[in-house]
């Protein structure tokens, strides 16, 4: 049968798409379904006049050579195909917190040196995090890549910790507590919930490199793509899949909304656990499972505009700005919506033979999911005048308030895109547009962990709801995923000898 495999991988995210490579190059017969017209997740660009935006990957961390993430490309074989320029070595990141700017440089070294130079009488505070957080990321063998004694996240101390806290007390500071948790829109942060953990690994993965994909991070799955086929590997968009077909307490198959079934040995999950699950009768999994699973809380969701502006009115920036209105980093997660939108982070994509200007601009702020509920049973093209309406009162809210910090933006706008939770419910695939995926919570490691095995024998999890998210989380997660299927110590060292 052409519809019978070895393994079926549903969902063509970048998680999926290491997956069905690693087990492809180990010999097995793989097949990935994608529901979207195109592959790559959070990876996917799109195009809009001469724009090339990306809908989720911005930027990339750890991709200096020998650095992590640099080994896990060599491996994939699209290292030396990618278009990489690196961020700014003295600051990739810039913070405006009550009106002052604060800059993370490339580098730990640089970094420690560059926040004393900020906080000169919190030296010991700012060492002692440095060390922290490199100890944080080297704890978990498979984050550093060595052979795996311990890859299981939950032997993590900092995983009961919450980020938070752990920065008041080592400072008390509330000014350097503020610039040193300023990077938690890359994990939407929450002062309640956010292990130090997460935050560790995050703002370690880009102090050791950061670096923009030029011309979109569309290329990422291009690459991945021909790489899968080229080994022998199936990869079919256009193919949601909607449910899952058991021959007993055996899953044998997956139909597709299209009427088409596939067949495989194994399963293997790059789509939300959430909406895994609904793809089969409750009867399958022990109810108290099925329910935490079900009622995993996940991250915010985001605001975004897409802004295409008149030619060489502004300047291309290699750095990410951010800016709160507040003096306050952590409050924008959870925001006052009389008084959305209170914070921004503001990209300029990288273009080939473009260093000067950038005639593209992207803007995110935290949004509820909540706030765009009314329409979430709707298809785009029904959702009518009110939708519209709306969306153009919270682009130009948000267009107000980065126009605040760069006038010459607001008065060369040639067109511009909204997204909105909606967006990344349908693009992404989480239930409420979670930026992230799960939730992660301190108080309760364990219930907000997921395993990669699932309590059906041959199905498996993988992407960044098991593990932690963005291209480091994702891809590590991979690797534990493959674990299953193939000797993990034995792909460790193949990575290293890539």
């Amino acid at each position: 049968m052409d519809s019978k495999y070895d393994i079926i991988i549903i969902g063509a995210g970048l998680g999926g798409l290491e997956c069905a490579y690693i087990l492809g190059k180990k010999g097995y017969k793989v097949c990935v379904l994608e529901k979207n017209p195109k592959t790559g997740g959070t990876l996917q660009g799109f195009q809009r006049g001469s724009c090339e935006f990306s809908s989720g990957m911005h930027y990339i961390g750890s991709f200096d050579d020998g650095q992590v993430m640099n080994r896990m490309f060599r491996y994939f074989g699209i290292l030396n195909k990618l278009k990489l320029k690196r961020m700014d070595e003295d600051g990739f990141e810039v913070f405006n917190i009550g009106g002052i700017e604060y800059k993370y440089p490339i580098g730990h070294q640089h970094f420690k040196e560059q926040m004393i130079s900020y906080f000169p009488e919190e030296k010991k505070a700012v060492e002692k995090y440095v060390l922290d957080i490199r100890a944080a990321a080297g704890e978990v063998d498979i984050y550093n890549l060595r052979t795996p004694i311990n890859y299981d996240i939950r032997n993590s101390k900092s995983l009961t910790m919450g980020a938070y806290e752990y920065i008041r007390s080592i400072t008390g500071n509330t000014t350097l507590q503020n610039v040193l948790a300023a990077q938690n829109f890359n994990y939407a942060g929450t002062k309640e919930t956010s292990p130090f953990y997460t935050h560790a690994l995050i703002n370690n993965y880009y102090i050791n490199s950061a670096y923009k994909l030029i011309d979109g991070s569309d290329q990422l799955a291009v690459r991945f793509v021909e790489n899968i086929e080229e080994q022998g590997g199936t990869v079919l968009t256009g193919k949601k899949a909607n449910r899952f077909i058991f021959n007993d307490k055996l899953l044998t198959g997956v139909e597709t909304a299209d009427g088409e079934t596939f067949f495989a040995e194994r399963f293997i999950s790059n789509i939300h656990p959430a909406l895994t699950f609904g793809m089969m009768d409750e009867s399958r999994l022990r109810k108290s499972y099925r329910n935490r699973i079900m009622n995993l809380k996940n991250t915010i969701s985001a605001f975004g505009l897409h802004i295409q502006l008149e030619k060489d009115t502004f300047p291309y920036l290699n750095y990410n700005y951010h800016q709160w209105q507040k003096d306050d980093v952590w409050y924008a997660s959870g925001y006052d919506p009389e008084k959305w939108p209170e914070y921004f982070f503001l990209f300029t994509p990288a273009k080939a033979g473009n260093d000067r200007y950038s005639d593209c601009v992207t803007v995110l702020t935290y949004m509820k999911y909540e706030e765009v509920e009314r329409w979430a049973g709707l298809l785009p093209h029904e959702r009518g005048r009110d939708y519209k309406n709306w969306k153009a009162e919270k682009a130009e809210k948000l267009l107000e308030l980065v126009s605040s910090r760069f006038p010459e933006i607001k008065n060369n706008v040639k067109d511009y895109s909204a997204s909105t939770p909606l967006t990344l419910r349908d693009y992404i695939g989480t239930p409420d547009g979670g930026m992230y995926g799960i939730m992660r919570d301190y108080h309760k490691p364990m219930e907000t962990y997921v395993f990669p095995k699932t309590k059906i024998p041959n199905l498996f999890f993988t992407g960044q709801n098991v593990n932690l998210h963005g291209m480091l989380g994702v891809s590590l997660t991979a690797l534990v995923t493959c674990g299953e299927f193939t000797d993990l110590n034995e792909l460790i060292k193949e990575i290293n000898e890539a």
